[in-house]
């Protein structure tokens, strides 16, 4: 079935969602998709703005916030996702990809609430040749540690937990993605190097945030791949996405990963089987190449 008739077909059912993360990068584009399509939507973070407001990293603090809402699901899009600081600072890295988890988990066995969980996690839990089926765990840094221990804390409760990456237009100005990161470069003609020996398998963001809705909708227990078909090297998704924009590509050159100067070490193919999902969600997930493609309106520059 195509994903815009699936969606329109089961979003006749208005939820209450609670979003933690609703200003990131990927929350920015949940956020009003869930709210257009009718659902009760309350955003859960530290600031006071916010409709629930708590220390994620503290359970009393959040026990307080989700006792005056009972959600059908709660979304979990908070996460510390700079490899690099992860490795620095694996306490805040703990924290923000652990800790929220385990209080979420724990406030809904002690309330007694049916509330599912959706805990979005990483492509980073893979390594050696792809693409990978969820049970080939390979943890190369910190990061992908504290992701996956966050998954082993979310399926204590009723959980979809979602293994994907993403790209695309941020909204979010303090964030950027790894195509918005190409494009200002290439737009300034500064010198970059793409690595042609990591390998990955994103989907765009707005794609992601209409998947995500059909996955709140179903409430599947389970640990999902979430990524587009036939996925390529960082090198060619950044020659590939040039080419759909029409920017100039000279002073853009291939390299190696472990040529670069980063803190923690990198996987090297993080491509994903998600005919898992595919089979479990009654969709075909588009192909990198078509993801690619569909931002050629996505960039105004």
């Amino acid at each position: 079935m195509g994903l815009s008739l699936y969606v329109h077909s089961m979003s006749e059912m208005q939820m209450q969602i609670v979003i933690l993360g609703a200003s990131g990068r990927l929350g920015s584009y949940l956020l009003p998709h869930l709210i257009s399509c009718g659902h009760e939507v309350l955003c859960l973070s530290r600031s006071k703005k916010d409709d629930l407001c708590a220390d994620l990293t503290d359970f009393g603090q959040v026990c307080l916030a989700l006792r005056r809402v009972t959600p059908d699901v709660i979304v979990n899009l908070v996460a510390q996702t700079n490899i690099d600081e992860c490795e620095r600072c694996p306490q805040n890295a703990y924290l923000a990809n652990v800790k929220i988890v385990e209080n979420l988990a724990q406030w809904i066995k002690t309330s007694g609430s049916l509330t599912h969980l959706v805990q979005l996690s990483t492509d980073q839990l893979y390594d050696s040749f792809g693409p990978h089926k969820e049970e080939e765990i390979t943890l190369k840094n910190y990061y992908g540690f504290s992701k996956y221990a966050g998954e082993i804390a979310a399926s204590k409760v009723n959980s979809t937990i979602l293994r994907t990456n993403f790209f695309g237009q941020s909204r979010n100005s303090d964030s950027e993605t790894f195509s918005d990161w190409l494009v200002d470069n290439l737009i300034k003609g500064k010198r970059i190097t793409v690595f042609d020996d990591v390998y990955f398998s994103p989907l765009n963001l707005q794609y992601l945030a209409k998947i995500l809705e059909i996955v709140v909708l179903k409430r599947r227990i389970g640990t999902f791949n979430l990524g587009s078909r036939e996925g390529m090297s960082k090198a060619d998704f950044a020659f590939n996405l040039a080419e759909v924009l029409e920017l100039s590509t000279k002073n853009m050159t291939r390299g190696g990963v472990d040529k670069a100067k980063l803190v923690a070490k990198r996987a090297k193919d993080m491509r994903m089987d998600s005919s898992r999902f595919e089979k479990e969600y009654g969709v075909e997930l588009p192909t990198l190449k078509q993801e690619i493609q569909s931002m050629k309106s996505a960039y105004s520059y």
